[in-house]
């Protein structure tokens, strides 16, 4: 019976060895985190082999990662299969929809989400500013210059050209106007008026007048009068030396100064408030967002998503190489706490160090149990 405890109990004793060491060993990857000294001498196997070896481990890792994972090639390979970026065009798809459903105001929706108050209004207010700036400086470049002087020639002469079309059409409109009932009813107001100012016997005189139609013979002759090519001639040389005039003159001639930044003020101010988005944004985004969805989203999203799968292609290996794969990787593992490193670990890996702690119990047992038959039979 005593020589059946002894072999059980070297059993027991090698089992408790075996597995008690894996255990040990398996601690001693992590454990400790620190050196132990004492007094000058170093304490073996410390501290654990991880924390011993972590900026070589971590310089390791950010290698492979670098040249073996995240490479180039496989992002490449990704883009040009088109799933990363139609993932990616179906998320803004939705968040632009989403944004321009929103039934706030551009600059709430600002406020909210990038914590920007009013940005909207002082960008208005910036381009209210540029353009009055812009047109005003125009003008005083420009007010006490003649128009020939900067008005491009060419504009001039084209404009030049116009004057006979104009004038014929001038007096087309003026003969229309004479033979439509209302020139009619005006020629005959100005006979009757002319009559009634030169006293009662040229009103009696008037009357008779209007009995024969003087109005109509005045009509006729208006007309006819339209009709001369000789009218249409001295009508078209009479506008030829206004434009001549005109473009002799500065602008400062035609427009008043004491209210020209109020006008150009305000007119700045409506130019921008008619100008798409711009004078809008101030009204909640569901109300005018919906006019620019399908700009949006089926014009000016698949440009950008087409930009940008043509810039990932050319330029994303050396966007890699310049940010540093590597020295990402190698900075965040020296940065991760050890602890929690072995607590992932050991959480991941349960099982199989649990096994591994057992088979190490198993063959010290097996061991133990062939130290014990050397004893019993041998010895």
């Amino acid at each position: 019976m005593s020589n059946v405890l002894l072999l059980g109990l070297l059993i027991l004793i090698g089992a408790i060895v075996g597995g008690g060491t894996n255990i040990i060993a398996i601690r001693m990857l992590f454990r400790p985190y620190n050196a132990i000294n004492v007094g000058t001498l170093r304490v073996p196997f410390t501290p654990g082999l991880i924390p011993k070896r972590r900026e070589e481990i971590a310089d390791k890792l950010g290698k492979t990662v670098e040249e073996h994972l995240l490479t180039p090639e496989g992002i490449q390979k990704q883009v040009k299969e088109g799933l990363l970026l139609s993932e990616f065009e179906e998320r803004l798809t939705n968040a632009i929809e989403e944004f321009l459903k929103n039934e706030g105001t551009l600059d709430e929706w600002l406020e909210m989400h990038v914590d920007k108050k009013d940005q909207m209004k002082r960008v208005r207010q910036a381009v209210e500013n540029g353009l009055e700036t812009r047109i005003l400086s125009w003008i005083y470049e420009y007010e006490h210059r003649p128009f020939n002087e900067w008005v491009p020639q060419s504009w001039q002469h084209d404009l030049t050209r116009r004057i006979p079309g104009l004038s014929n059409k001038i007096l087309k409109k003026a003969e229309e106007y004479l033979r439509s009932d209302e020139g009619t009813e005006q020629i005959e107001k100005m006979v009757g008026g002319f009559f009634e100012s030169k006293g009662s016997f040229t009103g009696l005189m008037g009357k008779m007048a209007h009995r024969f139609s003087l109005s109509s013979i005045i009509t006729k002759e208006l007309i006819f009068f339209l009709q001369k090519d000789e009218t249409e001639r001295l009508l078209t040389e009479l506008l030829e030396n206004e434009w001549k005039v005109a473009l002799a003159k500065p602008p400062s001639a035609f427009i008043a100064s004491e209210k020209i930044e109020e006008n150009i003020k305000a007119f700045s101010k409506g130019i921008v408030g008619h100008t798409p988005i711009v004078g809008e944004w101030e009204e909640p985004l569901n109300t005018w967002g919906h006019k620019y969805q399908p700009i949006m989203i089926d014009i000016i999203l698949p440009s950008v998503m087409t930009t940008v799968s043509l810039i990932l292609s050319r330029y994303l290996k050396a966007f890699i190489k310049k940010i540093g794969i590597k020295d990402i990787v190698t900075a965040e593992v020296n940065a991760f706490p050890i602890a929690r490193l072995e607590d992932m670990l050991l959480m991941i890996a349960k099982r199989e160090l649990k096994m591994i702690a057992i088979l190490g119990a198993v063959i010290g047992g097996i061991v133990g149990f062939f130290q014990g038959i050397i004893v019993l039979f041998f010895i």
